[in-house]
């Protein structure tokens, strides 16, 4: 009995990575729930809706960071490659971030038909 409840609670765990792939296609893919959940094989709306609302919040604090190393780590090669993993990953999605936002941007003057970004020369008030 106890093997089988172990196996279900893995069969429901999902890596960090998985998350953030599943919100960042509904936020700025453009893909529904039930698109992701059937793609990504996620059993659950609300845990999806959970990872999307997360997502966002993330995006909306700048919640992409990496925790400082103490001293001890730092003589620990291991360590010190994978806090280098960790600090590239984190840019990786900095990076994303800044090509979504920069995305939004030119969607919304597209669409709105309005200039958004600030022209260059222009006298300020």
């Amino acid at each position: 009995m106890e093997d089988h409840i172990r196996a279900l609670l893995q069969r429901f765990q999902y890596s960090e990575q998985l998350k953030e792939t599943a919100a960042f296609r509904i936020v700025f893919g453009g893909e529904t729930l039930s698109q992701v959940m059937a793609d990504l094989d996620i059993h659950n709306s609300y845990t999806l809706r959970n990872w999307v609302s997360l997502y966002q919040r993330k995006l909306q604090t700048g919640l992409f960071v990496c925790p400082a190393m103490t001293r001890t780590p730092k003589r620990d090669v291991q360590a010190l490659q994978q806090h280098n993993d960790e600090l590239e990953e984190t840019l990786q999605q900095a990076n994303l971030l800044i090509l979504a936002l920069h995305t939004m941007i030119e969607v919304a003057a597209q669409e709105l038909q309005v200039p958004i970004r600030k022209k260059s020369g222009t006298k300020q008030s």
